[in-house]
């Protein structure tokens, strides 16, 4: 079979802050293999995005000091790990950067520790990441010219949070309509096919 322009693995959307990357079937990088990153930051200079896919074994009991609830923390990237980043949907954090309607990336960290204590379900209302997903001048770019990412900025930003992490991926290309929805039923592994 021949592939044609309308094969390959691209959308018209530009990366910007609060958009969707999603990773190419055969992207096989430890850290972004079927990934679907949220950008919390993109200028010419650089771009940083948070891995929301990409679950650790490790939860807020074992790292955070007098901590009253257990949520799980992701691989937010290789760049700092050792760093805790964090996404909410509370819109009322001081200094907490919007990144869309209803999503929030940073801000103080009392008033978020009380907001989640209030939640009945903070794991649908908050994410903790470790580390992140760094590019520095046109390299975003150039990847996503050469079909390694593909961005999105049509999707639910309230349910985000919410929503399984491991169907994340899956779930982000079938949602992009026929172009891309072939894309998520490709197997992990070519060979498997």
């Amino acid at each position: 079979m021949k592939i044609t322009q309308q094969h390959l693995f691209t959308t018209p959307t530009a990366p910007l802050t609060g958009r969707l990357l999603v990773a190419e079937p055969f992207l096989n990088e430890l850290y972004f293999q079927r990934s679907v990153i949220l950008l919390v930051h993109h200028d010419q200079e650089e771009s940083m995005g948070l891995v929301l896919n990409h679950p650790s074994e490790v939860s807020t009991l074992e790292v955070l000091d007098d901590c009253q609830f257990e949520l799980r923390i992701y691989h937010g990237g290789p760049v700092e790990a050792s760093q805790l980043f964090y996404l909410h949907s509370f819109s009322h954090i001081k200094a907490a950067q919007q990144l869309s309607e209803h999503l929030f990336f940073g801000g103080d960290w009392l008033e978020l520790m009380h907001a989640i204590q209030q939640e009945k379900h903070p794991e649908r209302r908050v994410r903790f990441f470790s580390g992140y997903s760094g590019w520095g001048p046109q390299q975003l770019t150039d990847e996503i010219a050469t079909h390694a990412w593909v961005c999105i900025s049509d999707f639910d930003d309230k349910a985000l949070l919410s929503k399984p992490s491991a169907t994340l991926w899956h779930d982000a290309l079938v949602s992009q309509g026929p172009k891309l929805a072939p894309f998520a039923h490709f197997p992990l592994n070519i060979s498997d096919n």
